[in-house]
């Protein structure tokens, strides 16, 4: 069985490769094989290899923490489901041995490439909006606009009726901003994004500010919100971010909120996660979601593809497309 192994820490493109394995021994109870179709990549899947992510599994490593696959045994044999299996054992092979609890039915008509980007970018973008009580009116600055979570908050936060503010690098991935509703996008590497949010917002600031960048993004960002303003941090693909001062969110009224759906929703809230699903699965059908995949590769361009989304060279969303 091929599958996408990590025996050392490191950069994606010096420590993945494709290995040959042993078959995965037989499911124990509550426990199922799948057949894996496709897995989005995300950039916990860089700081899994890199050593970086917050629960630091030892190697061997497989990356690959949401997929799309077909059940191989059992009642629900040939069951398309969708899923996200506990690390270290990924998805970025051609099966994975998952918790029953952890899969959830595929619709009908939602194909296996698009189902693989939905899992772990729009949860978090539908739990960072959740926990911060947007609603129709606030505005919402998001980080990383053209990035998976980004795309994804942006898209979810329209649906909820408010206006979106996005920042992005360079002109072409504001331009994916814009493609996916954003009414503002600032480029970050031409313009400081402080001085343009308290502009576009006529000095008010934003409501929500979805933060998966971290770093002096991240800080900077505590001057952007507004009275009462909410900041949710996602991720850290900039770097750690500096302490803060509760004082800094004393002065607005401020309140700031730490997210990491992976590692706890789908063991914690698993109703709400399924509440999640659903609703998420209807903004698809309707449109609402659309789920940016822009780039498609085999099982082996699977490290050269997280070396461009460690470099910030991706926009949106890639997929590795394994079987089906």
């Amino acid at each position: 069985m091929r599958r996408l192994v990590a025996y050392r820490d490191g950069e994606p493109q010096d420590v993945l490769a494709v290995a040959d394995m042993p078959a995965d021994p037989e499911p124990g109870p509550g426990r199922v094989a799948v057949a894996v179709e496709a897995v989005g990549l995300n950039f916990l899947d860089v700081m899994l290899c890199r050593g970086g992510y917050p629960v630091k599994p030892p190697p061997p490593v497989t990356p690959g923490v949401e997929f799309s696959g077909r059940v191989l045994s059992g009642p629900d044999a040939g069951r398309a489901v969708i899923g996200c299996p506990a690390l270290p054992h990924g998805a970025l092979g051609e099966t994975v041995t998952i918790d029953a609890g952890l899969l959830v039915p595929r619709p009908v008509g939602l194909d296996p490439v698009t189902a693989a980007a939905i899992p772990v970018t729009y949860q978090t973008a539908w739990f960072a909006l959740e926990r911060a009580g947007v609603s129709t009116g606030d505005t919402v600055l998001v980080h990383a606009g053209a990035g998976g979570v980004g795309v994804a908050a942006t898209q979810l936060a329209l649906a909820r009726g408010a206006r979106v503010i996005c920042t992005a690098g360079g002109p072409a991935k504001a331009a994916v901003c814009r493609d996916n509703g954003a009414e503002v996008a600032i480029d970050y590497h031409a313009d400081d994004f402080v001085p343009a949010v308290q502009e576009a917002t006529g000095g008010a600031g934003a409501d929500v500010v979805i933060d998966p960048v971290g770093g002096d993004v991240f800080a900077r960002s505590l001057s952007c919100l507004a009275f009462e303003g909410r900041i949710v941090a996602v991720g850290a693909a900039g770097g750690p971010p500096p302490p803060v001062d509760p004082m800094a969110l004393v002065a607005r009224n401020a309140t700031l909120v730490g997210l990491s759906w992976g590692s706890a929703y789908p063991w914690q809230r698993p109703d709400e996660v399924a509440a999640a699903y659903a609703a998420l699965f209807a903004l698809c059908e309707s449109g609402a979601v659309r789920p940016p995949v822009t780039r498609i590769e085999p099982l082996e361009g699977a490290p050269a593809a997280l070396a461009d989304l460690a470099a910030g060279r991706t926009t949106g969303k890639i997929v590795i497309r394994i079987g089906g």
